[in-house]
């Protein structure tokens, strides 16, 4: 069924970002905020009328784009990716109206914020894999104006850093791309002929050596997509681009890029790679144990806010990891569901900590000898501790929030790998609970000091965008039934090739 929607949530964003050249400010600011918003009920409406129970591509639409070179312009909805509709749907609106008080080129910051939208949603939709690249590549270039327009005085360094990271990771993608292009008579892009294994079987002569067309594309693809996520040791770039980048940026980054990263990672693992992904299982596996325990010791040493929510990614992402290579349905629709709450927990992190450094004019929590120097806000905001507080908990995956669902699952489906990994996953789990929590006494405990003295609470728009993210991760907590039945039909079918 041809479902103009999906093209829909990429013409809306595009338009607001147009018009952003020709309208004056304050009218911009609206115009962006609908634009985004009209997008945004597009996507919602997607995913409400798919069928539960359905494995297939839904919501499909198919136009030849370059014909000649079997390129066409395929865009569908399934279980893999109906979540990261939801969470871009909720993210891009609340990270507009989070600048709504931008003084310095709020139109430009707008337009460039309605262009990752846009690309964002391009990127998980498309089901031909030229067309996907071409919407992961456009996702960089907003992400380079952005921080080195709008961000710190480092603000150039961090944005070349984003940029080559960038670069060099979509080289890599092309590389496979190009590879799984030639291995196939007829040549293909498209994301269904190629699945089910198609590539398995298929070699490739380079000097001298026959290789694996499926094992040699999986490992630059992988090699390429680490580069944009935050995977240790490639995470440099991004722990600078922290502290640089504008609040709403870097929550764009870590909430919005990377979890579609993730997933086209677990799409080209089940999809394309079968075969490879039977072999590389358990390396998944303890790359995400590994960033497991190197997001949550680093979190431990961080003094602000901003390198805080850098390595709760870094943490949050080993996490995915384990549940996709945990090849057991429960894990891997574990890792699914966590991409969500991820986002929503990592945007939610990170927009109070840009209220924060607003009011205090700094994100530090702590001085060098490791003293606070906050303390007391939930008398001064207590709206403000009581949404930091839930926001806080889902991270640490307390139970009733949409992190205890997807922790849970992942835990329970890595068993199947080895037992060792559930305990592994229960310290790091520890680990969250002691930064986290030593972060939110430090903040809104204890007596009020003179940099919170004159803290206020939140006012009537910061309340309009925080309250979706946070009732969100309540709603998702409290009742993922239908979240997790439109996943696991998807998640079954795909898995199926694996075994």
């Amino acid at each position: 069924m041809n479902h103009h929607l999906i093209s829909l949530t990429l013409v809306f964003p595009l338009i607001g970002a147009l018009l952003q050249t020709v309208v004056q400010v304050p009218r911009s600011r609206w115009i962006a905020l609908a634009s985004s918003l009209a997008a945004s009920i597009c996507a919602v409406i997607l995913i409400v009328s798919m069928q539960n129970q359905n494995a297939d591509l839904q919501m499909t639409e198919l136009l030849p784009w370059v014909g000649s070179y079997a390129i066409s312009y395929d865009m569908a909805v399934d279980g893999l990716n109906a979540l990261l509709m939801i969470l871009i749907a909720i993210l891009f609106p609340v990270l507009i109206a989070s600048e709504w008080d931008q003084k310095v080129g709020v139109r430009g910051m707008q337009g460039l914020l309605l262009v990752l939208q846009a690309s964002l949603f391009g990127a998980a939709c498309a089901q031909d894999l030229f067309l996907q690249f071409f919407f992961w590549g456009v996702s960089a270039l907003p992400l380079y104006f952005l921080v080195g327009i709008w961000g710190g005085e480092g603000r150039e360094k961090a944005a070349f850093k984003t940029m080559v990271a960038g670069s060099l990771g979509d080289a890599l993608i092309f590389s496979a791309l190009i590879l799984i292009y030639y291995s196939l008579d007829p040549h293909t892009f498209s994301l269904r002929e190629l699945a089910g294994g198609k590539l398995a079987g298929k070699e490739f002569n380079f000097l001298g050596f026959e290789l694996s067309v499926s094992h040699v594309a999986f490992m630059l693809m992988s090699a390429g997509l680490s580069l944009r996520a935050p995977i240790w040791p490639l995470h440099g770039w991004f722990t600078e681009v922290s502290q640089e980048a504008p609040s709403s940026v870097f929550v764009a980054l870590c909430a919005g890029v990377v979890p579609v990263s993730l997933y086209l990672f677990s799409r080209y693992c089940y999809v394309l790679f079968p075969d490879a992904l039977g072999s590389a299982y358990k390396w998944i596996v303890g790359v995400g144990i590994l960033n497991l325990f190197v997001g949550g010791i680093c979190a431990m040493a961080q003094r602000g806010l901003r390198r805080l929510l850098a390595f709760i990614c870094l943490s949050e992402v080993g996490l995915v990891l384990m549940g996709i290579g945990s090849l057991n349905p429960v894990g891997v629709v574990g890792s699914v569901y966590q991409q969500l709450m991820m986002g929503l927990g990592l945007a939610g992190f990170g927009l109070f900590s840009g209220i924060i450094a607003d009011r205090t004019g700094s994100s530090w929590f702590m001085d060098e000898n490791r003293e606070r120097v906050l303390g007391g806000i939930v008398t001064r905001a207590p709206v403000v501790a009581v949404i930091s507080g839930l926001i806080v908990a889902s991270l640490m995956g307390f139970p009733g929030f949409g992190g205890f669902v997807g922790h849970a699952l992942i835990i329970i489906g890595s068993y199947s790998i080895h037992p060792l990994t559930v305990i592994i996953s229960g310290g790091a789990l520890v680990l969250a609970s002691y930064y986290l929590f030593t972060m939110y006494r430090l903040i809104f405990l204890g007596g009020v000091n003179e940099r919170s003295a004159g803290f206020e609470d939140l006012t009537l728009r910061e309340r309009a965008y925080m309250l979706p993210v946070v009732l969100s991760l309540l709603f998702f907590g409290l009742y993922p039934k239908p979240l997790i039945e439109l996943i696991r039909p998807t998640v079954l079918t795909v898995l199926s090739a694996v075994k």
